[in-house]
């Protein structure tokens, strides 16, 4: 009786540990996309008094919030998020946490890494030339299996894809052909999905690609687990509308999921 009794007390302190422990990974497991530390972004090479539109909690795409670790993160949560396309043309969610320059970055070996990051897992964006203040389309962001161990804190550095002013018979033929299979932004021309359609494009001499050199680097962190608390329920897309502030019909999938996932269903990916 007492030998069950002891067994009993083991099993029922070792669900409450395990509880416990359990409960304790989670909460230490940030999921939710907070500002990053001071103490942090220098840790991964970057000086953070130098980021441009820092979110502040106060901005419209931030609120002020807590942390469950405070040695990498501030209490500032992003609620503004962008849709992109990955590599292969999968949909993927991402936070812009500030813009930072040359100088940004720390002299030591962090430093180096970072910009070898950010050389890495550039992110690419494509303004309008029709709408002076918009994008045409999504952003491409490159990730990999190696990305979010690799690049912590998403820093990228920030290519500017724009259509060459002349266009070829054939090249007319490849656009039209794109748009046929990815659709066309709000300047008619076809959405590039995938790294594949980017550099097709530009071997042919159909796009160019260009770094602003006064901003040529941004924090722009992928969302590593969407599905599982990484989108908030007060967050947000910030999509690109048409003239009618409608989305675009071959970007509509981004609101349709980003919907789902704002109640953390699995079954929305």
């Amino acid at each position: 009786m007492q030998s069950k009794s002891i067994k009993l007390a083991l099993s029922i302190f070792s669900i409450l540990v395990f509880g416990f422990t359990a409960a304790n990974a989670q909460l230490s497991d940030e999921l939710r996309p907070f500002d990053f530390s001071n103490d942090y972004y220098k840790t991964n090479g970057v000086i953070a008094e130098t980021l441009t539109n820092r979110k502040n909690g106060a901005d419209g795409q931030s609120v002020f919030d807590f942390a469950t670790d405070s040695s990498r993160f501030n209490n500032i949560r992003i609620t503004a998020t962008l849709p992109a396309y990955a590599a292969d043309g999968s949909s993927i969610y991402w936070n812009y946490y500030g813009t930072s320059t040359k100088q940004s970055f720390t002299t030591d070996v962090a430093g180096k890494n970072a910009v070898k990051m950010a050389n890495t897992y550039p992110v690419y964006v494509f303004p309008s030339a029709v709408i002076r203040t918009s994008d045409r389309q999504a952003a491409l962001i490159p990730i990999d299996g190696s990305y979010f161990e690799a690049n912590p804190i998403g820093i990228a550095e920030v290519v500017a894809v724009e259509f060459t002013d002349r266009i070829s018979r054939s090249g007319r033929k490849t656009l039209n052909a794109l748009i046929e299979r990815n659709g066309a932004s709000i300047d008619g021309t076809p959405i590039i999905r995938t790294m594949t359609d980017l550099r097709d494009l530009f071997n042919e001499g159909l796009v160019t690609l260009r770094v602003d050199e006064n901003r040529p680097f941004a924090v722009a962190k992928v969302i590593q687990y969407p599905d599982r608390g990484g989108i908030t329920p007060d967050a947000f897309l910030l999509f690109v509308t048409q003239a009618d502030g409608k989305p675009l019909d071959a970007e509509q999938h981004f609101i349709t999921r980003f919907e789902c996932l704002k109640n953390g269903s699995r079954s929305c990916l």
